[in-house]
């Protein structure tokens, strides 16, 4: 056989059965991903866990130790979470203490601030904004409402 022999009758075939090929490919694909997928991963499962209870039946101190294994580990992150714990907790009461302090240190060196008072002896709201640019109205505008000045 020739590979022109091949390529005829690979064309040949895909003239005469190309959509019927199509068809039940993607039928082929609906019906594994609705109807099969699910079984397959429902049979892994069952096997695995024959296997597994097959594997810790003929021996039993296997699963003893598993188990042991798996407490002392849970056991070992909970003593870990436990001291964590305590450090933020430890850090968060210094950080209050801190400012608890320096609140006490700030009324102190005052003698109490005034309600209103300001940082800056010269401040006065009512005399304009200072630095900043203060209110300016808009300007007025030739159009009237929808007038279609642009």
């Amino acid at each position: 056989m020739d590979f022109s022999d091949i390529t005829g009758s690979v064309t040949n075939f895909v003239e005469n059965y190309g959509w019927y090929f199509l068809l039940s490919t993607v039928v082929g694909f609906y019906l594994y991903n609705v109807h099969l997928k699910e079984r397959i991963k429902e049979y892994m499962k069952w096997k695995s866990e024959q296997e597994y209870s097959a594997k810790y039946h003929k021996d039993p101190d296997l699963l003893e130790r598993r188990l042991n294994a798996q407490q002392a580990y849970a056991d070992k992150l909970q003593e870990k979470y436990n001291r964590e714990a305590a450090e933020h907790k430890k850090n968060v009461e210094e950080k209050e203490a801190q400012k608890r302090e320096n609140l006490l240190n700030k009324l102190q060196g005052k003698g109490g601030a005034k309600l209103g008072s300001s940082s800056k002896p010269d401040y006065n709201p009512l005399m304009g904004a200072g630095t900043s640019g203060g209110y300016r109205p808009p300007k007025k505008s030739c159009c009237k409402k929808g007038g279609g000045c642009g």
